[in-house]
């Protein structure tokens, strides 16, 4: 649970920060997806290959 609330903080975060650089919301929201995923993705990563 912690990890996915992460990745949201992250998300967000990097939706707020393009939106405001920007002002487009379709980019900001893009932005914080990808950013939440590739969160995800990177301690899932991490988590799969703990020796």
């Amino acid at each position: 649970m912690p990890v996915f609330l992460a990745g949201l903080l992250l998300g967000g975060l990097s939706g707020a920060v393009t939106y405001g650089l920007t002002a487009d919301g379709h980019l900001a929201g893009l932005a914080g997806v990808i950013a939440a995923v590739l969160a995800w993705l990177g301690v899932a990563t991490l988590l799969l290959f703990d020796d």
